[in-house]
């Protein structure tokens, strides 16, 4: 069983024996382009400490189990501080706390590796403790029995071990792969192999590997993307999203009524404008007075269109309003996600 302490690294204050479980992800290649922080030499130094024995053991448990755990540690990202330098600062297998400052100082030792086997007969209790030289807190911790087991079986059991452990200091170095997914609009469903874990803009740390993210919003298409996270890498999506067929249309119908209705009623206004006014006559048709009797009668037709362009502009002002590109409110959300019981919302 593996099990990782919930501290970061660089503020550590879990005790050094507590850890909660979680699952060690498998180690994976940087993808081209994505953004990935390089890794300091001096903090991906592993000093592996001598096994503690203790039972009915023979003298040579403890170095044949030691290349078993090494075995491991192989093809790790990080470097193992040469053997003779760990026995030189820790000679005694680490039970004292100064010996730590000793690898960290003197060796540039980060981490260390502590095993303790517990061995009657011919049952065995294999212990492994990832330390923070800096803290000596325990980052990460496995312990596994084996019943009625034989030399070989213990040595696959102890490199089995070391390998978790050697994925768990890979994502502690290199960080946890994380997702990042913008949307224009904003305020989208992002979800995650149907798993929703926010609403965009949203950066999440999410278990390596491959994943369908589907990216939902009210009166929009939906947006469905594969991606590939990558341990230590933080994938970004941009997304535009398209609006609904149906909205679409009820959009286009409203610039038609709004351009429609702003000309119907400038024709209104200039038909009541020009209402009772006199006509142009010749000299035969005018009166003693020298006006013509006859005069524009406007006031109904200039009524009706003032009447139908208002209402188009409405109508067109509403549809537009309605269907405008906005952010749209976040509605409070509990949800279960990959960092625990969450809750998304405006308040």
């Amino acid at each position: 069983m593996l099990a990782l302490a919930a501290a970061p690294l660089q503020a550590a204050s879990a005790p050094a024996e507590s850890g909660a479980p979680a699952a060690a992800p498998e180690s994976a290649e940087p993808a081209s382009g994505a953004e990935a922080a390089p890794i300091p030499i001096a903090d991906s130094r592993l000093a592996v400490l001598a096994i503690a024995v203790t039972g009915t053991a023979d003298e040579s448990t403890g170095p044949r189990l030691l290349k078993s755990l090494k075995k491991g540690l192989e093809r790790g990202a990080f470097t193992l501080v040469d053997p003779a330098e760990v026995e030189r600062h820790a000679p005694d297998g680490c039970s004292q706390s100064r010996c730590l400052t000793a690898l960290r100082t003197q060796a540039s030792a980060a981490f260390a590796l502590r095993a303790k086997i517990s061995v009657s007969d011919r049952d065995y209790v294999v212990h492994l403790d990832l330390l923070d030289t800096r803290t000596g807190n325990v980052l990460a911790t496995s312990e596994e029995r084996c019943d009625l087991c034989g030399s070989a079986e213990v040595g696959t059991l102890v490199e089995t071990q070391s390998a978790l452990l050697r994925r768990a200091l890979e994502d502690i170095i290199q960080g946890p792969s994380r997702l990042v997914v913008d949307s224009q609009p904003a305020g989208a469903l992002v979800l995650v192999d149907n798993q929703l874990i926010g609403t965009t803009p949203v950066d999440q740390p999410v278990l390596e590997g491959e994943h369908v993210v589907r990216v939902m919003l009210d009166g929009y298409v939906s947006d469905e993307r594969k991606v590939k996270l990558q341990r230590g890498v933080r994938e970004r999506l941009d997304l535009q999203l398209r609006r609904a067929p149906r909205l679409a249309r009820s959009r286009s119908f409203g610039w038609a009524s709004l351009f429609t209705g702003i000309p119907v009623l400038a024709v209104g206004v200039g038909l009541l404008a020009i209402d009772g006014t006199q006509k142009k006559c010749s000299d035969r048709a005018k009166d003693i007075n020298g006006s013509c009797p006859f005069v524009y009668n406007t006031d109904l037709g200039g009524a009706a269109a003032l009447a139908g362009g208002a209402v188009l502009i409405t109508i067109g002002a509403m549809l537009l309003l309605r269907t405008r590109d906005r952010p749209q409110p976040r509605r409070p959300r509990a949800f279960i996600g990959p960092t625990g019981f969450t809750v998304v919302g405006r308040f």
